[in-house]
C-alpha cells in the first residue's frame, strides 16, 4: 500500500448505507472525538498504570462528525498509562472503509489504534520507521496522523493504525501472537475458518522455532527455519532494527500463521517503534531480557555486545533468534544477503522521501496551536522549531548509518 499519495477517501458505513467523506490536499487534519459523562472524562486523564475498557452509557465516538458504529473502545499500552494522553484499542460494529488512490486499494477497519505518542516528544519516530518498514515491504498496516478529541477538546497528535489481528484474519491467517521475551508467547488471537487447525498446532509449530536453535547448524539450520518463519522477512526486519538503532523490540513483532503446502508458515508484522536512536540495544544491563537457550548470556555495556558478535550489522542479540543468526556464519551470510538486496531500494532519495512525506503530514499539527499544546501531558513537550531540528538531526544520522552499511557491504551508493 503506497502511502506517498496525500489523497485518501473514508466510506463510513452508518444506518445500512455508506456515507462518502472525502479527504484530499486540502483537508488538514483527520479527527475523531470522544464523547464521555465529564466523570469518566476525568477518570481517563487521571487514571494511573493500568488498561480498561470505557463503560458509559455516553460513551460515542465520532469521525469527522460522523458517529461510529463502535462495539468497544479500551485503554491500552504499557508506559504511556500514567499520562494523561491515554491510547486507546477501538473495535467498531460496522467498518471504515479506506482507499487509497494512487493503488487503487480499498481496506476496511473495524479494529485499530489510536497510539498518544506520549513517550516520542515530536511525533516521529514511529511514522519514520513505519515509512522505511513499508519500502521494504514490512508494514502491510493502514497507519494515519489524526487528532483526537474528548468532549469537544483537542487531546493532541496521535497515530492511527490498523489492529495487527484484523490484517492477519483478512489474510486467510487463522492463528497471530505476540512474542514476548525468552520467546513466550504474550497473547494469541485465534479465529479457526479456513484450515480449522487446532490452535495447539500453531504454538508448536513456533515453538519449534526456538527448541531446534542449540542443535542445528548451518544450511540445515537455515532451511529449518525458513521452512516454519519466512527468514527473507526477518532478516530484512534485522537489518532496519540496525539502521533505526532499534532498543526495544523482541516484544515489539507480531507472528502471523499461513498455511504453505499444508504446513504452518510464520510470517511478521513489526510493531511500536518509539525506541528508535537508541545508544545500546535493551539487552545491555538487563540479564533477566536476554534469551538463554545458549547459555547464560549477561551484558554490562554496548561493548559487550560487540565483543560478542564484532562489527556485525545487528542491533541486538537479546532474543536467541537474533544471536544465533549473528554467530553461525552460514545465517549471518545470508543475512548479508538479504541485506544487499534491501539497499537497492532502499538510498539516501527513499529516505529524504519519507521526511519529506513526515513534514507534510504532520505541519498542519505544527502549525495549530491548541493542539501541539498538549505535549505539556507528554513526557517531553514538543513545538515546530525542535521538531524541525530534531527531523534534521535524525534525517542525517540516517543518511550517515545507511551509507555506513552500505560501505560494509562493499555496495555502490548509485541514488
Amino acid at each position: 500500500m503506497n502511502k506517498v499519495c496525500i489523497s485518501i477517501v473514508f466510506f463510513l458505513f452508518l444506518s445500512s448505507c455508506y456515507e462518502e467523506v472525502e479527504l484530499t490536499e486540502d483537508r488538514d487534519k483527520v479527527v475523531f472525538e470522544l464523547s464521555v459523562s465529564s466523570g469518566t472524562q476525568e477518570f481517563i486523564y487521571t487514571s494511573k498504570d493500568t488498561a480498561y475498557s470505557i463503560q458509559d452509557p455516553d460513551l460515542e465516538l465520532m469521525f469527522n462528525d460522523k458517529k461510529l458504529a463502535l462495539k468497544e473502545m479500551h485503554i491500552r499500552g504499557r508506559t504511556t498509562l500514567d499520562y494523561r494522553r491515554k491510547s486507546y484499542s477501538v473495535h467498531l460494529k460496522e467498518p471504515i472503509f479506506v482507499w487509497e488512490q494512487e493503488g487503487g486499494e480499498v481496506r476496511k477497519l473495524t479494529r485499530f489504534k489510536l497510539i498518544s505518542l506520549s513517550m516520542d516528544y515530536t511525533y516521529i519516530k514511529n511514522r519514520i520507521a513505519f515509512g522505511i518498514l513499508e519500502q521494504a515491504g514490512l508494514m502491510p498496516l493502514f497507519y494515519k496522523f489524526v487528532e483526537f478529541k474528548i468532549n469537544g477538546n483537542t487531546q493532541g497528535v496521535y497515530f492511527l493504525v490498523e489492529d495487527p489481528e484484523q490484517f492477519s484474519h483478512e489474510q486467510g491467517a487463522e492463528f497471530i501472537l505476540r512474542r514476548d521475551y525468552h520467546h513466550v508467547i504474550r497473547g494469541v488471537d485465534y479465529e479457526p475458518d479456513l484450515y480449522h487447525k487446532p490452535s495447539e498446532e500453531y504454538v508448536s509449530r513456533y515453538k519449534e522455532i526456538y527448541i531446534q536453535l542449540p542443535d542445528l547448524k548451518g544450511e540445515a539450520l537455515y532451511e529449518s527455519l525458513n521452512s516454519r518463519l519466512d527468514m527473507n522477512q526477518y532478516f530484512r526486519k534485522m537489518g532496519i532494527d540496525y539502521l533505526l538503532q532499534n532498543g526495544d523490540y523482541t516484544d515489539e513483532v507480531y507472528f502471523f500463521a499461513m498455511i504453505e503446502l499444508n504446513e504452518i508458515r510464520y510470517k511478521i508484522i513489526p510493531w511500536d517503534y518509539d525506541d528508535i536512536f537508541s545508544r545500546y540495544p535493551h539487552e545491555v544491563g538487563r540479564s533477566w531480557s536476554t534469551g538463554n537457550l545458549f547459555g547464560e548470556r549477561e551484558y554490562t555495556s554496548h561493548q559487550d555486545v560487540l565483543d560478542e558478535i564484532g562489527q556485525k550489522m545487528i542491533f541486538s542479540i537479546e532474543d536467541d533468534l537474533d544471536y544465533a543468526i549473528a554467530m553461525d556464519p552460514f545465517l549471518y551470510a545470508r543475512f548479508e544477503q538479504t541485506l544487499a538486496d534491501l539497499m537497492k531500494i532502499l538510498d539516501a532519495n527513499a529516505l529524504g522521501a519519507i521526511f519529506d512525506q513526515v513534514e507534510d503530514e504532520l505541519t498542519p499539527f505544527y502549525n495549530d496551536e491548541a493542539v501541539i499544546s498538549q505535549s505539556s501531558y507528554d513526557y517531553k513537550p514538543t513545538s515546530f522549531e525542535i521538531w524541525q531540528n530534531n527531523m534534521q538531526e535524525k534525517q542525517i544520522l540516517l543518511e550517515e548509518r545507511l551509507e555506513s552499511m552500505r560501505k560494509q557491504l562493499q555496495i555502490q551508493d548509485k541514488s
